[in-house]
């Protein structure tokens, strides 16, 4: 077993161990047994620490899957350490099920389907707290859609009596529309009474006319930097709870992880959810239902809501353009340029195979099957490394740094940047003394 996997078993222990807020006496020491059966140092709890139970999934899914069974299993007997397995206790248990021991599923054409994976988004310590499941996508999928007016009511029923919320943004957004306007503008500018009656009218306009497409690309992808792939097929997004980085650390901030579960529906919606929902009777020992008012008349603001409130009315962030210019033809170097609103552009140089490399990603990055394949050219994560060295040190200041980062997803790297905003620089042709910026998407 790699030094790596031991950090990711210590993550997931630990984690299991504080799940409910109390640590017993018998989950001490079923800890012992595990860190001596799996020969966990006190160095390999320490270094857990530094990373969320997302990474450490995807490192455990390279064991034998028979060692992933035992694992899973001997997980399960902390949390029923204390005969009480907690919500939060068995939502573990569920992306550990879905994650580490599910069967690859084929479509009707005997190609992989996509399999299950954990994300996560740096937050407060307090934001995305709500125990949720949300219905993503990435593009309006027609089918999905008539399945969920189909089968909404059935789905929120049987998630309350489990004490989920589910979320299905067309719905929400039926709920703003069939308040009176005016109360809701002024509950906006009660929240917020720094903004301006503009920008108020403005929230009230995304509020009522947000789609499924837009909150995945505009607040789960841009503004929460939710590290799932570009284009996903619709999938189901539960709230597993909160990573905290580092535990215990008097080196620097603490840093607080919404970190979810994400489901790409591969059968019917209605399937998934039931199948979700009756593995988490099966585990979890307390329950809490949910109940609302008339949905209506009230103006929510908890959970789900509000966090969703608040990314509306926060400042909205300032994230250049990525511009490819090419070499430039007096120093010689290649360049690739950020470019703000107010068309500041902060230029970086790169040496040839980074630039090469770098643009190779994004051109790869928003395709059917995303990515540049790492192929047999193994000296790309060092080239790799550079170019995200560059970015850091020559743009300092800038938001979502990550998304314009290259980064390593299965055999492939990418960026997650927003299509819209990647361009390469052209000569005009109409006109050789001016360059126009192209999509990257259109070349």
């Amino acid at each position: 077993m790699t030094k790596e996997q031991r950090i990711a078993i210590s993550r997931v222990i630990s984690d299991m161990i504080k799940a409910d807020n109390i640590i017993e006496e018998t989950e001490i020491l079923n800890m012992k047994r595990l860190m001596s059966d799996y020969s966990l140092t006190h160095q390999d709890m320490e270094a857990a620490r530094n990373i969320k139970f997302s990474d450490a999934i995807p490192v455990l899914r390279e064991l034998p899957l028979k060692e992933r069974k035992e694992f899973v299993k001997r997980i399960y007997g902390i949390a029923q350490s204390d005969n009480v397995c907690v919500p939060r206790e068995a939502l573990l248990l569920i992306a550990l099920k879905c994650c580490l021991l599910d069967d690859e599923k084929k479509d009707g054409n005997g190609k992989p389907v996509p399999k299950p994976y954990l994300v996560s988004c740096a937050t407060g310590e307090a934001t995305l707290n709500d125990q949720y499941m949300v219905y993503i996508e990435s593009s309006y999928d027609k089918e999905m859609n008539e399945q969920l007016e189909r089968n909404f009511r059935l789905i929120v029923t049987l998630s309350r009596l489990s004490g989920f919320n589910f979320i299905y943004i067309p719905k929400m957004v039926q709920e703003f529309q069939n308040m009176r306007k005016e109360y809701v503008l002024d509950v906006i500018s009660y929240m917020a009474p720094n903004l301006g009656s503009k920008f108020i009218r403005g929230v009230y306009d995304r509020l009522c006319n947000m789609t499924t497409v837009e909150f995945f690309r505009s607040v789960l992808y841009e503004r929460l930097q939710v590290q799932t792939p570009h284009n996903i097929t619709p999938s189901l997004l539960i709230n597993i709870g909160t990573s905290v980085v580092p535990y215990c650390s008097a080196a620097g901030p603490v840093q607080y992880y919404t970190e979810f579960l994400c489901l790409p529906i591969t059968t019917d919606i209605l399937s998934l959810v039931e199948a979700v929902l009756g593995y988490y009777q099966s585990r979890v020992s307390v329950r809490q239902t949910i109940t609302y008012g008339n949905a209506n008349a009230q103006f929510k603001y908890f959970g789900f809501y509000k966090a969703l409130f608040d990314f509306l009315i926060a400042p909205p962030p300032v994230a250049p353009n990525l511009v490819f210019l090419g070499q430039n033809m007096k120093t010689g170097k290649h360049q690739v340029a950020f470019v703000f609103d107010d068309e500041f552009e902060k230029v970086i140089e790169l040496t040839p195979k980074e630039y090469e490399t770098y643009l190779a990603i994004a051109s790869k990055s928003y395709g059917k099957k995303p990515g540049l394949p790492i192929g047999i050219d193994r000296g790309i994560k060092s080239v790799v490394s550079h170019i995200k060295n560059k970015i850091t040190s020559g743009v300092p200041d800038l938001t979502f740094a990550d998304q314009y980062k290259p980064e390593r997803c299965g055999n492939s790297y990418i960026i997650r940047l927003d299509k819209s905003k990647v361009f390469v620089r052209q000569r005009d042709l109409n006109n050789l003394d001016e360059h126009i910026n192209i999509p990257i998407t259109e070349l």
